[in-house]
């Protein structure tokens, strides 16, 4: 097997082997490759994973396979055959916290399975096609095939030789006589059928074989039936035309109407009296379905249907569009009162009230249904908070097509409020002061603040909508939607609420309270009862000035948890694609389309709620660890007096953002580029102007000296390694110069190295004789002449007493302790670099803050580029330092004490305190909330600073670090109480059905006191299904982490019965891991396992180390302390899990 050549920039690399272990059908568990060896030996089947950790600080993932060859046959000692012991024998070697550093961190797990499972899953499904290509032939002659007489030419019923006929939609299309086709179709007949002419199958209908649709006796003939008649009859698979015989039993006494019959057979009648058109609920229900999550327009829905009756455009097919589109809105708009339980109201369905078409979030708070009794006295009152998140929408628009008499049919009850008191409030404020136009302070250019007092937009009644949601799940509120008629000008969406999101609210909440004055009663009552806070999306806030940026940040707000107030945006992204065809609609069809919409986007959000809160709880968990960590640590380098006073200024803020002293404002340091020059020249003079002095030195003052002396040799081999391919003249003397009196310092240095250190001459000599020895002979035609780079490069080491090797360093002179007085000097030398590398970076970043705000133009923007390249350089330098300090202290000390505060330094941990990890990758840059500050700003001592500019940066440094770990606390809190209160509004929904059913009594007729009852425990059903899915899902993490479970009982118990559950679902694999070999494999050895048909090698598991080391076989899978370790094994999907942890209900 080939050999891989190491990277120039890794510093250690590490494998890990991972076994595969197949599920088997049978008790017996038995260990397989996946090439399907023998179960006592384990042969080609060890893929290999190796992570290396690079000097960047990166990880790279490599995949290849060994050749090992595992025995596990002499493990199987089992009298009933049973090779549990082999089990054991593989998977005793998966020891977790043996792994590298580098698979033990999350995001290197998350990147290794995510490029696994892509790779693997395209690899899949381009071996599916390629396979599918050889047999494109026989797949047409099947398709070809079916246009044919087939083999079976008789009835396939009462076997007569002539059987001309067959119905596509009945299974296999099987050919049939005509009399037992009627027959068979009694209760089919909106079934497609076909005639052979001799030649072809020609299509043909069931009316045109007599077949009559008797209504009102399941399908069997009236004993007085009315006058027959023809009906234009729309399904799914196209249009027809159907006799129908309506039931004149009950018609006779008008009990009955024409409407009534053809709805209890699924056909909604096009209109109320001697309907001639119907369009099957199964019809309008796929239209309703298509048209919510495929936003497909009600003219193409229709045209393709008109396109499966005729596809060749010979047939001439009745045109029902307008019927269509009147049925389809009245059809839709009956079903979302439907599931309001309307017609369970015994003051009947027109009594409907505001908003009680619309579905509330079941994760908000809601007074006397999923609230405790005492939530007003509780010790946490902010978890009751109501979090509201307000925008506009221009899409949204209405064009003034001059329709006067197209209402609403549920004029403000769902989500679009009642339009004629809300027009009419609008008229009456329209006129007053206060509504004047207002210019912005702001500096914020979002189209909200532009448009806010503009008209654009001529011919149009509505120029789009405001809407108000929950900003913590993204449901709309109920009447909390408003057409705008003049910009963003909203006045009727306001409601209860302690903390609002809005993309301008720096601007609108300034005469709020004035505006709120004017409205109606009713409308006050609620906001003058509640103390508001206000804030900015997350997004939308980098927008704003600079004045915004900390008073209105979601981040530092206290009591906001993770709230991102942009689920608003993603609301409008559901709902933009229809605004093309509601601009065309009439007033009150486009407020039924977008309520009808709303609901399906509200609904689909309330199941979502158990995948989406545990993974908030789950994400939750794990920042708040590290963010809480990173604070302790940056806070351990202070002084209790310094971060009272800072959690004293940031108390201060919080009761009042907008006047309070901002702790986390940015300090201006108004650092210029003439300033850098000034600190870069005064560096480079310190290169050559130093002098070095031998006489009366002592000990600790000849190992300052050769820290200097390391110091200028690494800076001269930093200017070399800097200078151009092709130097100057010029340039290659002054190089040549400083290395000429470099050696020179260096043999002054020597003198007093022989009285202090006499060992080392040994070395130094060793030193000088390889060097000779592989130095090109000036003789030797055939060898190339020194570069002048590696000439310049050539200097001899100091061999400091860290440098020497392990028998001279036993040979120092004990007197001189110049062992120990290096490891002290090692150590402050060390913490030097770090407090000159944070003072450098502070610079770096100032001076790039100031680059981009005062440099216009190429000529500028070059100069300052060219400064701040070597400001990076000698960023670099210090870098070096430090690990050259480090690496002394590792030969001197190898388990000291200092490790506890000196890490080693990546390239990535080199970066400014407001800098993230990825900082020059945009795509991967993560939020504040997110972001993590390198552990080098964590390690300041106490007496470093004294610049107030440097002192304030750190404080804000501190505040943020402080608001990241408490967010993400309140994250934590908040979400456990949002499952609380989820499951508590399904338990109360479950139970309002219920009590639905009792309140309309319809004695007279028991088939609808049946619906009623059925519909109502239908919907409690679904309701308590929900609360158990979530708490089934919910239970094991939420216990597992200690939070207090205030359930309902009956989830209580559901929880607490999945944590016994063994049941796993078959055809799963389970990854065993064990340790590799650190031998070099070639990587293309996937390639050659393919070519064997071995399989792929890129499935990769999501891992999670388990709780436990006890191990039981259940149901053929290996458990691991109650935990599973298993992946999807399927053909045709290669499933990405969205959590580390794979819990029991994965498995159910």
């Amino acid at each position: 097997m080939g050999k891989r050549k190491k990277d120039k920039n890794e510093n250690s690399s590490a494998r890990v082997k991972i076994l595969r272990i197949e599920d088997s059908d049978s008790d017996d568990a038995v260990v397989t490759p996946r090439g399907g060896t023998s179960a006592s030996t384990v042969t080609n089947a060890a893929r290999v994973v190796s992570a290396h950790d690079l000097k960047s600080g990166k990880i790279s993932f490599r995949t290849s396979y060994v050749d090992d060859v595992i025995d596990v046959g002499a493990q199987q000692a089992s009298a009933d055959g049973r090779n549990e012991e082999a089990f054991e024998a593989v998977f005793e070697d998966t020891i977790f916290e043996d792994l590298p550093e580098q698979l033990e961190n999350a995001d290197a797990e998350q990147h290794l399975q995510k490029a696994s499972i892509a790779k693997e899953s395209k690899r899949r499904r381009a071996k599916t096609l390629a396979d599918w290509v050889p047999f494109r032939a026989a797949y047409l002659d099947e398709l070809v095939r079916l246009d044919g007489r087939g083999m079976c030419t008789s009835c396939y019923k009462c076997l007569s030789a002539e059987a001309p006929w067959r119905c596509l939609d009945c299974f296999g299309a099987p050919s049939s006589c005509e009399q037992c086709l009627v027959d068979s179709h009694n209760h089919s007949p909106l079934h497609r059928i076909e005639k052979w002419t001799g030649a072809f199958w020609e299509k043909s209908s069931l009316r045109s074989l007599g077949l009559k649709v008797h209504l009102g006796h399941a399908g069997e003939p009236c004993t007085s039936p009315s006058q027959e008649q023809y009906l234009v009859v729309y399904h799914v698979n196209g249009f027809h035309l159907v006799d129908i015989i309506y039931c004149g039993c009950d018609m006779t006494r008008g009990n009955l109407h024409k409407r009534n019959q053809l709805m209890r057979a699924r056909w909604y009648p096009a209109t109320t009296k001697d309907p001639g058109t119907a369009f099957t609920y199964a019809m309008l229900d796929q239209f309703h379905e298509l048209t919510l999550q495929g936003k497909i327009s009600a003219h193409d829905y229709y045209q393709g249907l008109a396109h499966m009756s005729d596809g060749s455009g010979v047939r001439n097919l009745p045109k029902r569009y307008d019927e269509f589109l009147r049925s389809a809105r009245c059809y839709r708009h009956l079903v979302l009162a439907k599931r309001s339980a309307r017609a369970h109201d015994p003051s009947g369905v027109d009594s409907t009230k505001n908003g009680q078409l619309g579905l509330d979030c079941p994760a908000c708070p809601h007074p006397g249904k999923n609230l405790p009794p005492d939530w007003e006295q509780s010790a946490t009152p902010w978890i009751y908070t109501l979090v509201l998140a307000i925008d506009a929408n221009f899409r949204l628009k209405s064009k003034d097509r001059g329709v006067s008499n197209d209402p609403p049919l549920g004029p403000g009850w769902a989500y679009i409020v009642d339009p004629v008191p809300y027009h009419e409030q609008l008229r009456v404020q329209s006129d007053k002061d206060i509504h004047k136009v207002e210019r912005g302070s702001c500096e914020s250019t979002f189209q909200a603040m532009e448009k806010a007092t503009t008209r654009l937009n001529d011919g149009y009644l509505v120029t789009g909508v405001g809407a108000v949601i929950c900003a913590r799940s993204g449901l709309v509120r109920k009447d909390g939607v408003g057409d705008l008629q003049k910009g963003e000008s909203i006045v009727g969406v306001l409601v209860s609420l302690m903390l609002v999101t809005y993309d301008i609210a720096c601007q609108w909440n300034k005469k709020l309270t004035a505006r709120v004055r004017e409205y109606p009663h009713e409308l006050q009552a609620a906001f003058f009862n509640m103390l508001v806070h206000y804030a900015v999306p997350k997004f939308h806030l980098k927008g704003h000035g600079e004045v915004c940026q900390s008073p209105y940040s979601l981040n530092l707000l206290r009591h906001s948890a993770r709230t991102d107030g942009e689920g608003i945006e993603r609301g409008w992204s559901h709902i933009n694609p229809i605004a093309t065809a509601t601009r065309e609609m009439g007033p009150g069809f486009r407020h039924d389309t977008i309520d009808d919409h709303w609901s399906a986007w509200n609904w689909r959000k309330i199941i979502g709620l158990g995948i989406i809160l545990l993974r908030k709880l789950t994400e939750a968990e794990e920042m708040y660890a590290k963010h809480q960590k990173k604070f302790i640590e940056l806070s351990e380098t202070f002084e209790p007096g310094v971060l009272a006073a800072w959690n004293a200024m940031v108390d201060i803020w919080q009761k009042d953002p907008l006047h309070a002293p901002d702790p986390y404002a940015d300090p201006d340091t108004h650092v210029s580029l003439a300033d850098l020059r000034k600190e870069l020249a005064k560096e480079e003079a310190s290169y050559t102007d130093g002098t070095l002095t031998v006489d009366d030195l002592t000990a600790s003052t000849f190992l300052v000296k050769g820290l200097e002396l390391e110091d200028l040799g690494r800076t001269f081999k930093a200017l070399v390694a800097a200078r151009k391919a092709k130097p100057h003249t010029v340039q290659s003397a002054v190089l040549q110069e400083r290395k000429t009196t470099l050696l020179s310092k260096i043999n002054k240095w020597r003198n007093p190295q022989l009285v202090f250190m006499p060992c080392a001459a040994i070395q130094v000599a060793q030193a000088a004789a390889d060097a000779t020895a592989t130095a090109p002979d000036a003789t030797d035609n055939s060898s190339a002449p020194p570069s002048e780079k590696h000439f310049l490069l050539d200097i001899p080491p100091l061999c400091l007493p860290s440098e020497l090797n392990s028998d001279l360093m036993g040979a120092l002179p004990t007197r001189y302790k110049l062992h120990e007085k290096e490891l002290r000097l090692r150590f402050a030398q060390a913490e030097d670099s770090l407090a000159e590398l944070r003072r450098l970076l502070r610079l770096k970043s100032s001076s790039l803050t100031f680059k981009k705000l005062n440099n216009v133009g190429q000529r500028e923007n070059t100069r300052a580029r060219s400064v701040i390249v070597q400001f990076t350089g000698k960023i670099e330098l210090i870098a070096e330092r430090y690990r050259a300090a480090r690496a002394a202290l590792k030969r001197l000390d190898p388990d000291g004490e200092w490790e506890n505060r000196l890490q080693p330094l990546l390239s990535k941990d080199v970066r400014g305190i407001d800098e993230d990890e990825d900082v020059n990758k945009k795509k991967s840059k993560r939020s504040e909330g997110r972001r993590e500050i390198s552990w080098i700003w964590t390690r300041m001592r106490s007496n470093e600073g004294g610049d107030a500019e440097i002192d304030a940066g750190i404080r804000v440094e501190w505040a943020k670090a402080q608001a990241r770990a408490e967010r993400w606390r309140e994250e934590t809190v908040l979400v456990v109480e949002e499952m609380r209160r989820t499951l508590e509004y399904c338990d109360w929904k479950a139970a309002w059905w219920r009590e639905q059913a009792a309140l309309r009594i319809v004695s007279e007729d028991p088939t609808l006191t049946s619906g009623l009852h059925a519909c109502a425990e239908k919907q409690a059903v679904i309701w308590e299904g929900l609360g158990t899915s979530f708490a089934t899902r919910w239970y094991k993490m939420v216990t597992a982490r200690g939070h207090a479970l205030d359930w309902p009982e009956r989830y209580r118990i559901v929880g607490e019965a999945t944590r016994s559950v063994p049941t796993v679902k078959r055809k799963r694999t389970t990854l065993a891991l064990a340790r590799a070999p650190f031998d070099n494999i070639d990587s293309e050895a996937e390639e050659e396992r393919r070519e064997h048909g071995q399989g792929s090698a890129d499935t990769v598991a999501n891992l999670m180390v388990a709780g436990g080391s006890d191990k039981e076989t259940i149901d053929g899978a290996i458990v691991d302390g109650g935990e599973r370790i298993l992946i999807d094994e399927g053909e045709d999907d290669c499933r990405e899990f969205d959590s580390l942890d794979l819990d029991l209900e994965d498995n159910l």
